[in-house]
């Protein structure tokens, strides 16, 4: 079946000039894009929320995580992987070690922190609460028959800012000072901090009954080198490569493995490519350390499996974008209607990509990019913003307005990227600025054909 896949793909590539591939390059192309893929969820719940991700472990489970690894890795840019020696069964394995866990929630609807105070104590009134709450749930545990000598407590606030409804769940850390944890938390996720009061819509308590500690058994010392099993020919990126195979029962602690090689489990395959090097701990885990992707060139040449990976990439932006304008909004149209869209465009303002959301804003978005362009002309300067929503300016109706950023390179905007987003009143002459009855433009509203929202970096 690949190599009728591969015949149709030299058949069109011969037709357009391309040079042919091999079923290896197929292959690989594949998983790149199957790669891309799953990067995006990772960066979803790291990047988004404000976390560098290169400064992290990438810890991989299931019977074929250890096979992409390295791969996703080293496209995320982190440089060391831990695969468990039970990670084809990480979760059942999970499962038979969890604690004991109960919580316990309640509304509070009380001020934590008003405006300018960095270190505001928690109100006796909460603390109480909050005890009763760890009472409860430790008398529920101690039912189940856990010891209360072992029981460990976990507080924790709802809090948002005055006049939003973007909550934090916040932990009590160690100087118990909530409200300086919920500003830093919420400055690495939302890049920006309000001069608000702090509000507390929820008290939570979890109580944890720890499992019984499960001894971990030592792989013995290593005593010389690691002996492969058997060899076997694998295609990476730069080819064909003799590749040795071990059986990771066999290994023992310390062992040192370079890249390329096989390392089978019962329930799992680890892939350990060019350039890499497993490492075997005292627990028989094995830890991969991912040597920096060298940065290749890539063509202006059509192909299809850099399209695909880089039509991934650029996606994954948009989808950011609108995920941090939903979930920093106040109206209702953006945070529960989804009543908006990103893109990115090029230079010219053409579409490179987009979020998949609505298609009425997609379709009139790079035409807005383009006017702009031809508005301002060489009047852009890094820094600025630009808005608009008229419909000679590839507007649709008024109340959606369209915010355009241009993203410079050498002095020049290389692309753009753009959100509109419908707002519930624009100024018109019924609410919601959508009167069925109007004759003029002026009676929907607020005409905006080319505005600078930001100037030079200052709104």
């Amino acid at each position: 079946a690949l190599q009728s896949l591969t015949d149709q793909i030299n058949d069109e590539a011969a037709s357009t000039g391309q040079p042919s591939r091999t079923v290896e390059e197929v292959a690989l192309g594949f998983l790149r894009v199957a790669n891309e893929t799953m990067i995006r969820p990772i960066r979803e719940v790291s990047v988004q929320r404000g976390f560098d991700i290169q400064e992290h472990v990438l810890a991989c489970f299931g019977g074929a995580g250890g096979q992409h690894a390295c791969a996703l890795a080293r496209d995320l840019g982190i440089s060391l992987v831990f695969v468990h020696r039970f990670a084809g069964i990480l979760s059942a394995y999970g499962i038979g070690l969890a604690d004991l866990t109960t919580e316990r929630q309640e509304p509070a609807a009380e001020v934590l922190a008003q405006i300018g105070d960095l270190s505001p104590t928690l109100p006796s009134n909460l603390d109480q609460r909050l005890t009763e709450l760890a009472a409860q749930a430790a008398a529920e545990l101690q039912e189940q028959g856990a010891s209360s000598s072992t029981l460990q407590v976990q507080r924790f606030l709802n809090l948002r800012y005055r006049g939003t409804d973007t909550h934090l769940m916040i932990r009590e850390p160690e100087n118990g000072n909530f409200a300086q944890s919920f500003r830093q938390t919420y400055l690495r996720e939302y890049g920006f901090e309000l001069e608000r009061e702090i509000l507390v819509d929820d008290l939570r308590v979890r109580v944890v009954s720890p499992s019984p500690s499960l001894q971990k058994f030592k792989v013995p010392p290593a005593e010389g080198l690691a002996e492969p099993i058997d060899q076997t020919r694998c295609y990476f990126e730069n080819g064909w490569h003799q590749t040795p195979v071990f059986r990771c029962e066999l290994l023992q602690a310390g062992h040192q493995i370079a890249g390329p090689a096989l390392l089978l489990q019962d329930t799992s395959t680890i892939v350990i490519e060019p350039d890499c090097r497993a490492e075997i701990s005292e627990y028989g885990d094995v830890l991969i350390h991912v040597e920096a992707r060298t940065y290749r060139e890539v063509g202006i040449t059509r192909d299809p499996i850099q399209l695909s990976i880089f039509g991934n990439l650029f996606m994954s932006i948009a989808e950011q974008m609108g995920r941090t304008l939903q979930r920093t909004s106040i109206s209702t149209n953006i945070k529960e209607r989804l009543d908006f869209s990103c893109a990115i465009f090029d230079s010219t303002g053409g579409l490179v990509a987009n979020a998949p959301h609505l298609p009425v804003h997609l379709g009139a978005m790079s035409e807005a990019v383009r006017q702009q362009v031809r508005i301002q002309g060489d009047n852009l300067r890094p820094g600025d913003v630009l808005v608009t929503n008229h419909p000679q300016a590839g507007g649709s109706h008024l109340p959606d307005i369209t915010v355009i950023t241009p993203c410079w390179q050498d002095g020049q905007p290389l692309f753009y990227v753009a959100s509109r987003g419908h707002h519930a009143d624009i100024g018109g002459i019924t609410p919601g600025s959508m009167p069925p009855f109007s004759r003029t433009l002026a009676e929907e509203g607020a005409c905006l054909k080319s505005f600078k929202l930001v100037e030079n970096g200052i709104f």
